[in-house]
């Protein structure tokens, strides 16, 4: 009998041995995680391109799309831009702002759910790395915008309804001219909440009130503005949508990446659904509601991108915090396979943001402003994110790579020789373009004819390596 109690003893003794490590293991990896996204400028290539289209704003005072052009809508360039003036960093600077709008809506949720807001805002930064949150992407603002959303709708039924459902309208207005898919989300959860609650005309149409002015307020410089053309602003992105959206083939794929990840959030799911939220409180029913909608905007979206899941992963991690203060989540050792799933995420976005750092050195920046200076450079297929590095001056509109063979398909070849025609003073084409036949031959034609090489980014180690980052700098001949 002894003996046994011993055994049993130096198992619990194991197991929390064991326990103590993988901890330890966890918070070690999450402080390099962390640490890592202040080694390059930026590591998400989209988020490298907001900024500049808002300097076209802000500094040209041209609106989209005379600057440059990308599909999201014109109030992401505005915040992203003035992050960038406000946010001294350039190392880590999306991730700040990534941890800013962690904590805005950890302060918002942690208000309507009577949660600790130090604990959501822990759990959002621990798990980030499941859904690329640290990035800081837009969805890390839709996020806070909805969170802001949730405490105003649910607000309205305690004090000040009408003020609070006109302020709703407008975050619903303001968050779907950042990303389409917040306002897909917020518009289905207005409908069910509405649904839920007390259905008259005035809520209603103080909520519609908010979000026509808002609107209104919105797209006001479209119409003061000479240049603003409102009809081009959304056709064009209509054209592009419409040539972007995925194949069959790819949707599919996408899907089943978001059913895999849907696996691991199972034991919150199931603890949620197991302790009756949705049928209790009115703001638990939102909650509910802005998962389900999150995860059909992302299904529907057509493209299986990670920081998408950041739509959903923020109600998820909402549900896991309350679930944990009430003492309800059941089963807690089924979440290993998500805590695992995130370590190894980590794991890989260490690497990942180390590879960004090794690229921004390639690309050196520093040495392309100064043999650029103000001059205006054409983007052939090549690395975007220079307009942002080097502060450079777009020559064409389409200049973030693969735009122009989205907006044109099979013509876009023809529109470069359009502007190379328009003898541009630099020209930037892909790493070994020319070479791998990734570039037209015409156009290599021409630009070897009347061009020189000024500067290639390329590992020096492994020179046929072609990197989507590596490029080739021209400058036209005198």
């Amino acid at each position: 009998m002894d003996n046994l109690i011993k055994k049993i003893t130096e198992k619990t003794k194991l197991q929390k041995n064991i326990l103590r490590m993988c901890v330890v293991l966890f918070f070690s990896t999450f402080l390099v995680y962390s640490s890592s996204f202040f080694l390059a400028p930026f590591n998400d290539w989209d988020v490298s391109f907001y900024p500049v289209i808002g300097r076209g704003i802000f500094e040209h005072h041209l609106l989209p799309y005379n600057y440059l052009f990308d599909h999201k809508p014109y109030l992401v360039y505005v915040l992203y831009y003035l992050w960038c003036r406000v946010e001294p960093l350039v190392n880590g600077r999306f991730m700040l702002l990534a941890l800013a709008c962690a904590g805005m809506t950890s302060f918002f949720l942690g208000k309507v759910y009577k949660a600790s807001k130090w604990r959501i805002f822990i759990f959002l930064c621990l798990f980030s790395a499941f859904c690329d949150y640290f990035d800081g992407n837009t969805e890390v603002i839709q996020a806070a915008l909805i969170s802001l959303f949730v405490y105003l709708i649910t607000k309205s039924l305690k004090s000040y309804e009408d003020i609070n459902l006109f302020l709703s309208g407008c975050v619903l207005s303001f968050s779907s001219n950042i990303n389409y898919l917040s306002g897909f989300i917020l518009a289905l959860v207005s409908g069910a909440f509405f649904i839920c609650t007390n259905l008259n005309f005035r809520r209603i149409s103080w909520f519609l009130f908010g979000i026509i002015s808002s609107l209104f307020v919105i797209f006001l410089p479209f119409f003061v503005m000479d240049h603003g053309n409102i009809v081009e602003y959304f056709s064009m992105q209509h054209h592009f949508l419409h040539n972007y959206a995925s194949s069959f083939r790819d949707r599919i794929a996408g899907i089943a990446y978001l059913f895999c990840d849907l696996l691991f959030l199972l034991p919150i799911l199931i603890s949620w659904v197991a302790g009756r939220y949705f049928f209790s409180d009115i703001k638990y029913k939102v909650l509910s509601f802005w998962f389900v909608f999150a995860v059909l905007a992302t299904a529907l979206s057509g493209h299986g991108y990670t920081h998408y899941f950041s739509l959903f992963y923020v109600p998820a991690i909402m549900m896991l915090v309350i679930l944990y203060h009430d003492g309800k989540l059941t089963y807690p050792s089924a979440l290993i396979p998500f805590i695992l799933y995130v370590e190894i995420s980590m794991i890989l976005a260490v690497i990942s943001n180390v590879n960004s750092m090794k690229h921004t050195a390639r690309e050196n920046p520093a040495l392309v402003t100064q043999l650029v200076g103000h001059e205006k450079v054409l983007n052939i297929n090549s690395d975007h994110s220079l307009y942002y590095l080097a502060n450079l001056e777009p020559f064409e509109k389409f200049s973030f790579q693969g735009q122009m063979e989205i907006y044109y398909k099979e013509n876009y070849n023809d529109m470069y020789m359009k502007d190379l025609i328009d003898k541009p003073k630099f020209v930037i084409l892909p790493y070994r373009g020319c070479v791998d036949d990734t570039v037209d031959k015409s156009i290599c034609s021409f630009i070897l004819k009347n061009y020189k090489l000024d500067f290639v980014s390329y590992s020096k180690k492994n020179p046929n390596n072609n990197s989507g980052r590596y490029y080739e700098l021209y400058e036209l001949l005198k």
